[in-house]
């Protein structure tokens, strides 16, 4: 049998092609206008499907669409499309990384404290202008025409579902601050901002049927007319169950901005502030992780600003204590911290400080970054990691790596995988639900890392500065 995984990127959409002897295929299409939808905030969601029927296309290249015996689909998230009933958008997408509603989450906070809002989502999500609630505020404020034609809320993945099946769909995860995760509770999200809790889709689990392929579908996309279509779940879990981790394995999705946590069958007796805890469905398992704002997007920008080749000529600087270190909130930070206004800085430097001591410092500064994550994932866990799993294309750079066994105080594996594989094993776990975590053959190969002296100094180092900057932050967190 085939399964077939589609990730809807930002930038681009995936498909992968996998069967039980081990087959694995994948293609992939530009989305249009994306660059300057990360400019924006904003994008014609439409281009997401179009890119879709061009990925599908492609994949004939390397093997028949009429193999697909399932679908599961992925996709970047919060990113709201707004649809009329008819599933027409009647809007641009906002995207994940718009921030144009930071008044309106202020207000929302005045209105009612994290605590509450907590209470409403069913768990802990920030309310900040990277999540729904403040956005869909805006678009109250704003956009009340827009408002009063929308039928739906979607996310990416489900959109590209609606396209395929004619079924607009969710699931619990990527749809939360539209819909409650977990039973109970007074309020649900969009009534909490005086809408009607009908603009959220249906929801399932990841890996329920939600539809199956429509003619009309079959005809644009060469795929078989009656095939299943699950609801599908996040890039970023997609992503963590692509890794074929064990209970008690971390793992680091390093790429523009990262995720780090862990998958565990524990129970989680109190609620975090810092990280985020996502059930995967009703498995037993859990995925607590927390994403940043820092990642390959800080390095891009350090490359820039201090004119360096930075991954190589940083690889020449020891790793030693009286390094510059620099705190890589240039984006704001996420995890652990929350907070859209803090900025970065560099500490220890002197005048003897030199350009390339300068680019070590931020690559110190991002690794030291996900420690401190993997800290707060541990401190809600009261438990250890077995061993950590490295992957995205921050896991290909050698300096980075070479820090990180450096920093981290766990064993570090990498492996070469891919977040639509992850879409694909919904496919899978779709028809075949005990399996879960075992996909249907190993496409997954870790190796260990091998690095030079651990320096637990360093981190130590690194909380103090990173508090150092909150305190001088206007209303910083100084809890953290």
């Amino acid at each position: 049998m085939g399964y077939l995984g589609i990730d809807v990127g930002t930038s681009a959409v995936k498909v992968g092609f996998m069967t039980r002897s081990g087959e694995w295929v994948v293609r992939s299409a530009p989305v249009a206008g994306a660059d300057e939808a990360l400019r924006t905030g904003m994008i014609d969601p439409r281009e997401w499907w179009n890119a879709t029927k061009t990925a599908l296309k492609n994949l004939d290249e390397v093997t028949s669409r009429e193999r697909v015996d399932s679908i599961g689909v992925i996709g970047n998230t919060p990113t709201l499309i707004f649809v009329d009933g008819g599933g027409a958008p009647v809007y641009p997408a906002i995207l994940w990384n718009d921030t144009r509603a930071t008044t309106e989450a202020k207000e929302l906070l005045k209105d009612h404290p994290q605590e509450d809002w907590n209470m409403i989502y069913g768990g802990y999500m920030p309310v900040s202008a990277a999540y729904p609630s403040a956005k869909l505020r805006w678009m109250q404020r704003h956009e009340r025409e827009v408002m009063a034609c929308t039928a739906k809320i979607l996310q990416p993945k489900d959109f590209v579902n609606f396209h395929l099946t004619g079924v607009m769909a969710g699931d619990h995860w990527t749809s939360k601050g539209l819909v409650r995760l977990g039973s109970g509770g007074r309020h649900d999200p969009l009534e909490a901002l005086g809408l009607d809790a009908a603009l959220a889709p249906t929801c399932f689990r990841p890996l329920d049927v939600i539809g199956t392929v429509t003619t009309g579908s079959s005809h644009v996309t060469g795929l078989p007319e009656g095939t299943p279509v699950m609801a599908g779940w996040s890039d970023t879990l997609g992503a963590v169950v692509s890794l074929g981790l064990n209970s008690g394995d971390g793992f680091i999705l390093s790429g523009t901005s990262e995720s780090i946590g862990i998958l565990t069958q524990h129970e989680i007796s109190n609620t975090s502030s810092t990280v985020l805890c996502a059930p995967v469905w009703d498995s037993g398992y859990k995925v607590v992780y927390g994403p940043t704002s820092s990642g390959l997007a800080t390095l891009r920008w350090a490359e820039t600003a201090l004119a360096l080749d930075l991954l190589n000529e940083a690889e020449e600087v020891p790793l030693n204590d009286a390094l510059p270190l620099f705190v890589p909130f240039v984006l704001g930070q996420r995890s652990p911290i929350w907070n859209d206004q803090v900025r970065g800085a560099w500490f220890n430097v002197d005048i003897h400080t030199t350009r390339e001591q300068l680019g070590a410092g931020v690559v110190l500064g991002v690794v030291a970054a996900e420690r401190d994550v993997m800290e707060a994932v541990r401190k809600l866990m009261n438990d250890h990691f077995s061993r950590i799993v490295v992957t995205g294309g921050g896991s290909k750079i050698a300096s980075l790596n070479e820090w990180r066994t450096a920093i981290f105080d766990v064993p570090l594996f990498h492996v070469s995988t891919d977040p639509v594989l992850g879409a694909a094993l919904l496919a899978y776990w779709g028809l075949n639900p005990h399996d879960f975590p075992h996909g249907p053959s190993d496409l997954r190969k870790p190796y260990q890392l091998v690095g030079g002296d651990s320096k637990p100094s360093i981190y130590e180092s690194y909380r103090k500065a990173k508090q150092a900057v909150l305190d001088y932050t206007t209303d910083g967190r100084r809890d953290c």
